[in-house]
């Protein structure tokens, strides 16, 4: 079942819904936020890691280019 499913049915609920279930709902929003931004952070990490390697093998190519004169 789909995430946004639960959701949908706490909104299309028949009567009154119930005092909680708003709470319910802010709670889905923020835990939802919170994987977002730690699954951009883990991102950005991967990527300035990325540039770290990068950087270190153009530095080692260096020295060796250097040693070899």
């Amino acid at each position: 079942m789909p995430p946004y499913a639960i959701f949908l049915s706490a909104l299309m609920q028949a009567g009154s819904p119930a005092d909680t279930t708003g709470y319910l709902i802010l709670g889905y929003v923020v835990i939802w936020l919170i994987a977002t931004v730690y699954i951009a952070t883990l991102f950005s990490r991967q990527r300035n890691l990325k540039q770290d390697i990068e950087l270190m093998r153009q530095l080692l190519k260096e020295d060796e280019e250097e040693g070899r004169r």
